[in-house]
């Protein structure tokens, strides 16, 4: 109800227990704890309701009081009764509401009904109200889903209250006194419960105070200082509403492209928390799960949580608090198909819901939905961003996260930062980044709000063992069981039997440990990059934990770290950063970047490295870095002193000077980092390197046939001396040909005995299919010669990074393409993480009495920010001259 009191700090009662819930269209009649949505009650996922939710209680009326029924939050719509009187209705899942009771409250034994519908069904489908984006995660949910509780005030209650305090001391409360005249109590108290402030006056209704407190201690990441407040309620000498909320003192600005919290700038580090838990369907985890996962966010460097398209319990928020872990608050908007009335019912939801958190000091960002089209109209955004502007007063807030320009929505925002989620594979990263960071606009920060999303293998050994089958449910094929819902993606049942079915089960517990290194590289080369880019202002990344759709978290379905605190690394307030020379190719007349390979050199040679580093933070002051290049032992090292730090930008510190031995084989090194200030270790970071004998072309090689129509390989070596082109409508005659594209006569080649090497350079050839190389991808290497002369035998680092592509081989219909008679045997494969599938990088293709590796991976060419021509790709040459040296007869 409108006006309707602020849940009483005291003298409540949570009726949790002696519910019952019916569900008469089922049959169903359950004994139940509440909070508890129905589908963990065991009905159907599908069914919208209405269900009942019946509660009797006792009670002893005072006079003089009036008594009110709180609820934390009940999805969808909600009706009630007391003693069979109405006593209020509602809807909306994520805002907390309040009934009066009084006009049907009995002494003695009272009879409680709440029917509930949820949305999902034809009543309240999805994109028409503020579903958000779990029903497209796992379900939704219905029912009560938060506690609910009995408390009573007198005829003078708080039905608003807002506090915010600054870094400087000062505190701003505002709110609204509903009922007579009364006296207002204001009380401020350290967390060790002593008085600071206090002050009281009469009134009624809209009240403002503001007051300058001195020696407080800031709230932030670092020190999440909170304090509390109490507000009472006066009336006639009694007591008639008492309110306790936590608050903090932090101040949050804008600075061109910076934010500053507590006038020290602020990299926001973030996860994305869709609100999905395994073994609920409602977004409200038990105390000590929400507490081990922001734990676990705190231990890998992040000090954000984005909470997407859902609104946390208020318990969550108040441990976001408490563990200085920074909020993004993405109201729940997502795919709206919604017309007038429900739109204004959305301005009446954001209201509530803005009223109920905004005194929470960790909120510091807040989008009003999420990759929004032009189905929302802009009038509508342009106030829901000025109302949550009037009610919180932030610095940071946009209307649609993700923007315009990506998701087709209105180009001209309301917005206070850019906002990208620009999921791309690694390849083209640095390029689409760069894109839409260099557009002429007004200075403004520029995040990330999703990104770097990296799927890994499930590991269903390990949910089948540890978890009850109940609460994989979103794992069964029965649409009975595992509603398909609104859910596009719909793989994940399906995955287990596709393994099994291309005999890659005994693999599974390989998969699962290797595209976990394989996520981590991918982060850290991704991390990097973004830190690395100037005017970058943070990042979110998806996401924090597995969810029935992906396999893209930081954490398992159960909340287990996947990967170590070695992340922090790359993930923390200062990261030391690598930065190399470029170079450029002539090509049709004018220069082009070279792209030279960051990973792999030629030994015997001397290599300039540039460290620089990403510091947000206070100024540093006679800092110094150490460095060391090591394989074994040390092979260099170096100390630069008196480093001076401005904070809150990237800062070049020195070009190193790294002379590398000459290498009979491939080797690796290790070029590592410390960044020391204070007489500790403020960060660390470390850089893998491979170096490689040059090859040997003439002795190794010899002589070979080169089918190269378009030019694909730039940069060929030995070109016209070893490799010997063919001239328009020739067939090879030498046993060796290398050709980057398949024709017919290549069948009869084989038959012959001829060998090929097929550097496949674009997507006409056989049978490929489009498929990112990094994202949703784990990568499976066969125990074969090859393999091991390439050292092929784990998982894809990042000295394969030069190798990307952006296609892969079908496998059967590209062994039809070649010859029903062809034998194919698969080196490198690709399984794709999200739907089992697999796909080829790289394989060994048998045809009488001939010989061919066949693979898609880049070796030259434009492809985003890979090297344009094998002079820069050292690795690349090193494997087309093991590859050939591999098929070469005379081996």
């Amino acid at each position: 109800m409108p006006n309707a009191p602020l849940l009483n700090a005291g003298g409540r009662r949570r009726l949790g227990c002696g519910w019952e819930l019916h569900a008469p269209a089922l049959r169903i009649h359950h004994s139940i704890k509440v909070p508890c949505v129905w589908e963990d009650a065991g009905l159907p996922r599908s069914f919208e309701g209405p269900v009942e939710y019946r509660l009797e209680f006792r009670t002893q009326p005072r006079a003089a009081r009036r008594y009110w029924l709180h609820f934390g939050g009940v999805s969808y719509e909600a009706r009630g009764w007391l003693n069979e009187v109405p006593i209020g209705s509602h809807r909306g899942i994520w805002d907390a509401f309040c009934w009066e009771l009084t006009h049907a409250l009995r002494k003695s034994t009272n009879q409680l009904r709440i029917e509930v519908t949820k949305n999902g069904g034809e009543r309240f489908p999805v994109p028409q109200v503020l579903s958000g984006f779990l029903p497209y995660v796992s379900s939704t949910f219905g029912g009560i889903w938060q506690p609910v509780h009995l408390f009573h005030t007198g005829d003078a209650w708080l039905s608003d209250l807002f506090i915010h305090g600054d870094a400087d001391g000062r505190v701003r409360i505002e709110g609204f006194i509903t009922g007579e005249e009364a006296g207002l109590r204001l009380i401020i108290l350290d967390m060790q419960h002593h008085p600071i402030y206090e002050a009281h006056w009469q009134g009624a209704g809209a009240f403002l105070h503001e007051a300058c407190l001195s020696g407080v201690q800031t709230w932030s990441p670092h020190t999440p200082t909170l304090y509390r407040f109490r507000a009472e309620v006066w009336l006639d000498g009694e007591l008639s509403h008492e309110v306790e909320q936590l608050f903090g003192f932090r101040t949050l600005q804008v600075d061109g492209a910076r934010i500053l919290l507590n006038g020290q700038p602020f990299y926001p580090r973030g996860l994305l928390h869709w609100g999905w838990y395994l073994h609920t369907h409602a977004p409200a985890p038990a105390k000590k799960i929400a507490h081990r996962e922001l734990r676990h966010l705190r231990a890998l460097g992040f000090n954000l949580l984005k909470a997407c398209l859902w609104v946390p319990p208020h318990d969550y928020l108040t441990l976001c608090d408490e563990m200085g872990v920074a909020l993004w608050l993405e109201l729940p908007l997502w795919l709206p198909q919604m017309n007038p009335e429900q739109i204004e019912q959305v301005k009446h939801e954001y209201e509530a819901i803005v009223q109920q958190v905004r005194s929470h000091p960790s909120i510091l960002i807040w989008t009003l939905g999420c990759e929004l089209s032009e189905r929302f109209p802009h009038d509508a955004l342009r106030e829901l961003y000025t109302l949550v502007k009037r009610l919180t007063n932030s610095p940071l807030v946009r209307d649609n996260s993700g923007g315009g320009e990506c998701y087709g929505g209105a180009l001209r925002e309301y917005a206070d930062f850019a906002d990208y989620h620009l999921y791309t594979d690694l390849p083209f990263a640095r390029t689409t980044f760069r894109t839409f960071l260099e557009r002429i606009r007004p200075a403004a920060p520029w995040l990330q709000g999703e990104f770097c999303d990296h799927d890994t293998q499930r590991d269903f050994h390990n949910l089948r063992q540890a978890v009850e089958p109940h609460h994989l449910w979103w794992l069964e094929q029965d649409p009975a069981v595992n509603p398909q819902g609104v859910r596009w993606f719909y793989e994940t049942p399906f995955v287990e039997e596709r393994l099994h079915q291309q005999g890659l089960t005994k693999y599974l517990t390989r998969l699962v440990r290797t595209s976990r290194q394989e996520l981590w590289m991918h982060h850290k080369y991704t991390l990097e990059l973004m830190r690395s880019l100037p005017n970058t202002s943070g990042y979110v990344v998806t996401g924090l934990k597995d969810t029935p759709i992906a396999t893209a978290g930081l954490l398992d379905e159960q909340g287990t770290p996947k990967i170590s605190s070695s992340y922090r690394m790359f993930n923390s307030d200062t990261v030391l950063l690598l930065d190399w020379h470029r170079r450029r190719v002539w090509q049709a007349g004018g220069d082009r970047p070279a792209n030279p390979d960051l990973f792999n050199h030629f030994g015997g040679q001397t290599l300039y490295p540039t460290l620089a580093v990403s510091h947000f933070g206070a100024p540093l002051q006679d800092a110094q870095l150490r460095w060391r290049l090591r394989r074994q032992r040390t092979l260099c090292a170096g100390t630069i002193p008196s480093l001076s730090l401005a904070g809150g930008q990237v800062e070049a510190i020195a070009m190193l000077e790294l002379p590398v031995p000459e290498v009979q084989k491939p080797c690796m090194l290790e070029l590592q980092a410390e960044l020391i200030a204070g007489g500790r270790t403020l960060a660390h970071n470390r850089w893998r390197l491979w170096l490689y004998p040059r090859p040997k072309w003439r002795r190794g090689v010899r002589k070979c046939a080169l089918y190269d129509p378009d030019g694909s390989l730039i940069g060929l070596p030995a070109l016209g001396e070893v490799f010997l082109p063919l001239t328009r409508g020739q067939t090879p005659e030498l046993p060796l040909l290398l050709a980057t594209c398949w024709a017919d006569w290549m069948r009869d080649y084989l038959w012959r005995g001829g060998r090929i090497l097929l550097i496949l350079t674009d997507g006409a050839s056989l049978v490929q299919e489009s498929l990112p190389f990094w994202r949703e991808a784990a990568h499976l290497f066969t125990l074969h010669p090859l393999c091991r002369q390439l050292d092929l035998d784990d998982y894809a680092d990042e000295r394969l990074f030069a190798f990307s592509t952006d296609r892969a081989l079908q496998v059967e219909p590209s062994r039809m393409a070649i010859d029903p008679a062809a034998e194919w045997q698969s080196l490198w494969r690709r399984v794709d993480a999200r739907t089992g599938w697999t796909a080829d990088y790289l394989a060994e293709v048998r045809l009488g009495n001939g010989q061919m590796l066949v693979t898609t991976l880049h070796f030259a060419g434009p492809l985003g920010d890979l090297p344009l021509s094998l002079q820069y790709h050292p690795a690349g040459q090193n494997w087309l001259y093991q590859m050939l040296r591999y098929l070469r007869p005379s081996r």
